[in-house]
């Protein structure tokens, strides 16, 4: 077996190679996972900024177009005198204003473009405020000192550098949209020389795999096959000797048969104590089983028990609102009866008042029948209080009765608990009793087990002969157990 050994030498484990290899491959496409997560995370942030300097740029044409919208306006109104030509002056200047809180807005996170939006802020208050001033001359008739306002070229210079402002910050919006499509460019072009890298370096993985499992376990499997077929051969051989020699071993197992029978006899006595044994046993667990449901009872007697007490303490507690519940509404009677006293002192001093003035009695005394039914209604609700207390004593006096009724059926459970593990004693000392006996029948055994000792005697000079046949089996086996092990260790 010199190539088995030499193969265990440099062996490498199918086990151990396949898991290797597909974890290398999926720790690969993990990564390359990541990596194209990561940019497609990248692609999308730039994607946004791109999309935000648009809208940027886009705020800038808008607030330039509404300038020039107010002023064309401006001038049709100069030029005609027409009101409907204030139109786009009107909307320029409503619009501008949202248009420059978006812009400040999208530019919030850039300090410089938001000192040219605050410059063009005050130039736009200039250019409009130059603009109204030439509308309300128009509006005026001060045509002259209109016509030097014009020629004096102050909206053309404003308009200019709101023109050169916003030239400006369209220029860093442009560069700030180029550099941010250049970083759009290169992650794309990342994620796919990241893709197809990752593709190549997979597929080499795979067939590096495949090569080396074809070489260091494939073939090597197959010679070991062969090792096992040259080796059972051997075996074959082996096992028609050995078929000999248990033969001769045969006779001698006769001879045992008849002390085989005493240790028979013996153990059918020790079966039929065991099974006595195991009756005994059966009930113990019967008795213990209703000593269990005894107990359990009485858990539960006293489960009830305390239900009971719960009740009796809430009925309790229900008593004594109900009693402050009454005291409150004899309060209320007690105030209705003195506004009912100071009712009918006025009542009699207005009687005192007839004629014309006894009207005021009929006021008073229909007062005082509105608080009779007050009084009257608070008396119901008392006695209807009063009702439900005498409801609640007769409740607690009849959860009490069951309370002590409950105690009672306990101590019965108590005492049927004690006479049933009585009884479990009994049967205890009745499975001591047997397993004496069994011990007794175990003595008979041994002494026939001497009598099988003097047999295996006999039997062991066929061993001795047995023992050359199973040295070659013994070599035979060896080696196809190494081989055996080899290929476990490879699978």
């Amino acid at each position: 077996m010199q190539i088995s050994q030499e193969f265990q030498k440099s062996r490498w484990k199918l086990g151990l190679v396949i898991p290797i290899s597909l974890g290398a491959i999926a720790l690969l496409n993990l990564i390359l996972s990541l990596i194209f997560y990561l940019n497609s995370q990248a692609v999308v942030k730039t994607m946004n900024w791109v999309n935000h300097t648009n809208e940027v740029k886009m705020r800038i044409r808008s607030l330039e177009k509404f300038l020039v919208d107010a002023e064309t306006g401006q001038r049709g109104f100069i030029f005609t005198g027409e009101e409907e030509f204030l139109e786009s002056y009107t909307d320029g200047l409503k619009n501008q204003e949202s248009v420059k809180i978006e812009l400040k807005n999208l530019i919030s996170d850039h300090p410089e473009q938001l000192q040219r939006l605050a410059q063009i802020e005050l130039l736009i208050k200039d250019k409009f405020d130059e603009l109204a001033m030439t509308i309300n001359l128009k509006r005026s008739g001060k045509e002259q000192e209109l016509r030097n306002l014009v020629l004096s070229d102050k909206g053309k210079k404003i308009m200019d550098e709101l023109r050169v402002k916003l030239i400006e910050m369209y220029k860093v919006e442009n560069q700030l949209l180029e550099d941010r499509q250049k970083e759009l460019q290169q992650a794309e072009q990342l994620s796919r020389i990241a893709i197809f890298t990752g593709t190549i370096i997979i597929l080499g993985l795979i067939g590096i795999s495949i090569r080396f499992i074809q070489q260091e376990i494939i073939q090597p499997i197959e010679r070991i096959s062969l090792d096992i077929t040259s080796s059972s051969s051997q075996i074959a051989t082996t096992i028609e000797e050995q078929e000999r020699i248990t033969y001769q071993q045969s006779i001698s197992v006769n001879q045992t048969t008849a002390t085989v029978n005493e240790l028979a006899t013996s153990s059918r006595q020790m079966a039929n104590q065991a099974e006595t044994t195991s009756a005994s046993g059966n009930q113990v667990l019967s008795l213990t089983k209703e000593g269990y449901q005894a107990v359990e009872l009485s858990v539960q007697g006293i489960a009830t028990l305390k239900t009971n007490s719960e009740r009796i303490v809430q009925q309790t507690q229900d008593l004594e609102k109900q009693t402050i519940e009454i005291g409150t509404i004899s309060n209320l009677v007690s105030s209705i009866a003195m506004q009912t006293n100071l009712l009918a002192l006025n009542a009699a001093i207005e009687a005192v008042r007839a004629g014309e003035q006894g009207k005021g009695f009929g006021v008073v005394a229909s007062e005082i029948r509105k608080l009779a039914d007050q009084s009257k209604h608070s008396a119901y609700q008392i006695n209807v209080l009063v009702q439900e207390i005498k409801n609640s004593i007769n409740s607690t006096i009849k959860v009490t009765t069951e309370g002590t009724h409950t105690v009672n059926e306990i101590m019965q459970m108590a005492e049927t608990t004690v006479l049933t593990f009585d009884k479990v004693s009994s049967s205890v000392n009745n499975m001591v009793l047997n397993s004496q006996q069994i011990a007794m029948n175990i003595n008979q055994q041994d002494i026939a087990i001497q009598q099988i000792v003097e047999v295996i005697n006999m039997i062991n000079q066929g061993a001795g002969e047995t023992a050359a046949g199973i040295s070659q089996t013994k070599i035979s086996t060896q080696q196809l157990n190494q081989v055996a092990k080899i290929l476990t260790d490879l699978m």
